[in-house]
């Protein structure tokens, strides 16, 4: 037993100072944890044995800079897997109406930002991130190295509405957005003193006048609309309702419109009636060798003596007021006038019924036909003409005048073909138009009674008529 003891002594010493190596192991490994380190918002595993937060940053070869903002802060012992936050500062410039300033720091809440350079930050203050309006109680993103912030301090606004007065703080850059952003709603028919594209600007003064109905009676007519007009005059501009001549309003033009909305146009008129009695006036004919032949032109023209009665009458929406005393005159003097009958032939050419014909003269015709037994006396049968030819097809029978200055002219009537004057006959003046008879022999008779055109054939005589005489 006491030769084991000594053996047991032997080895005691080296056993306990391996324990004390092993516990000192296992107290090491033990200590070895997974912390993670954010920076930027970008996650870092960093696994380390350090009890302190500097160790951690050490072991993950991360330095944090001066300006850089550390969370948790300072450098706090750590017992177990440990959140490390680090906010890298950068720089931002300050932009406000009384200057501009530029810091490095980890801060990300604009409104801190702003109390960092001494400005105050009131409610309706506009706050702008590279541009863009944002929520100055919000954290900025990391989305860049460098920000720009603007404070826009809002503007008062003081406005007159309908005679109320109001004052709004805005950061808006406008007028309209302004107002829209404070809920006061402008119609298309309200008048506003400034334009809503006005920029903001302290010490604005604006007047609003809302709309209000009117009522315009325009006779038996009712006409309604909106207006923010002070008076009846503008009132009635503002509804497409306006005054002819002599017209006028109740209340009047420069009035202020009622408080009930209603305005009275009166409409007046007046009529100027002229009465004339007319004396007329007698033409003479002369020869006119500037005109074609069988036209007439107008050399002079005649006038119609007038003699005129003037009277003035006044109404009120169709009410007649009143009335003037007639007054007569004598507006002008009869003057006959002078007209012109052509005398100048134009040698024309044309088809007719399908035979091209050249002709210096036509004109409108009433025919009727004839034949030796149809002479219009019974039982009287004649084949004589007046020029000594027989009656046959194309032979053309007119008055004794026409006769006498176209015997034997060559013509060619529409519906009945080519002729020769070369009788005495026709019925004379019908209608204020010409009658000519046709000649058919008995065995072809054809029956006539109705108008027609008559072309005289050139050559030309060497002697005509201008105006061709009436029977």
């Amino acid at each position: 037993m006491k030769l084991f003891l000594q053996k047991s002594h032997k080895w005691l010493f080296p056993g306990s100072f391996l324990m004390i190596l092993a516990g000192i192991g296992l107290i090491w490994f033990g200590l070895m944890q997974t912390n993670t380190v954010i920076i930027a918002g970008e996650p870092v595993s960093v696994r380390t044995n350090a009890l302190r937060a500097s160790g951690v940053l050490r072991a993950a070869d991360i330095i944090v800079g001066e300006d850089d903002r550390l969370v948790p802060a300072g450098d706090p012992w750590i017992w177990r897997s440990a959140l490390i936050t680090i906010e890298p500062a950068r720089d931002v410039m300050i932009k406000t109406p009384d200057g501009q300033v530029t810091l490095h720091t980890a801060e990300r809440i604009p409104a801190n930002l702003v109390s960092q350079v001494d400005v105050p930050l009131f409610p309706h203050d506009r706050v702008l991130l590279n541009g863009r309006a944002i929520n100055p109680n919000i954290p900025l993103e990391d989305e860049t190295d460098f920000a720009l912030l603007q404070v826009q301090p809002a503007v008062p606004v003081n406005l007159v509405i309908d005679g109320r007065q109001l004052t709004v703080y805005s950061d808006q850059p406008t007028l309209g957005a302004a107002l829209e952003a404070a809920a006061i709603r402008v119609a298309p028919q309200d008048w506003i003193s400034e334009d809503l594209l006005t920029p903001l600007e302290d010490d604005l003064v604006v007047t609003i006048r809302r709309a209000r109905p009117v009522a315009v009676m325009v006779g038996e007519l009712e006409v309604t609309g909106m207006t923010a007009a002070v008076t009846v005059g503008d009132a009635l501009v503002d509804i497409g309702v306006t005054l002819q001549n002599l017209d006028h309003t109740v209340p009047s033009e420069d009035a202020p419109i009622p408080p009930n909305g209603e305005i009275e146009l009166v409409q007046v008129s007046e009529q100027v009636l002229i009465l004339t009695d007319e004396v007329p006036y007698a033409n003479e004919y002369v020869e006119d060798p500037n005109t074609e032949l069988d036209q007439v032109s107008v050399v002079q023209p005649g006038q119609m003596g007038i003699f005129a009665t003037r009277e003035r009458v006044q109404y009120a929406n169709g009410e007649e007021l009143w009335r003037d005393t007639p007054e007569s005159w004598q507006a002008s003097e009869a003057a006959d006038g002078l007209l012109g009958y052509g005398s100048r032939v134009e040698v024309r050419t044309a088809v007719v019924d399908g035979q091209e014909i050249e002709y210096w003269r036509k004109i409108s015709v009433y025919a009727t036909s004839y034949s030796p037994c149809r002479l219009g006396v019974p039982g009287l049968c004649s084949n004589t003409t007046a020029s000594g030819l027989p009656v046959s097809k194309g032979t053309i029978a007119v008055t004794r005048n026409w006769f006498n200055m176209m015997k034997f002219q060559q013509v060619f009537v529409q519906g009945y073909g080519y002729g020769t004057i070369a009788d005495i006959g026709g019925g004379g003046f019908y209608f204020s138009h010409y009658w000519i008879d046709l000649g058919y022999p008995d065995d072809s008779y054809q029956s006539w009674h109705h108008w027609t055109t008559m072309y005289f054939l050139t050559p030309v005589p060497a002697w005509y008529p201008a105006v061709l005489p009436w029977p």
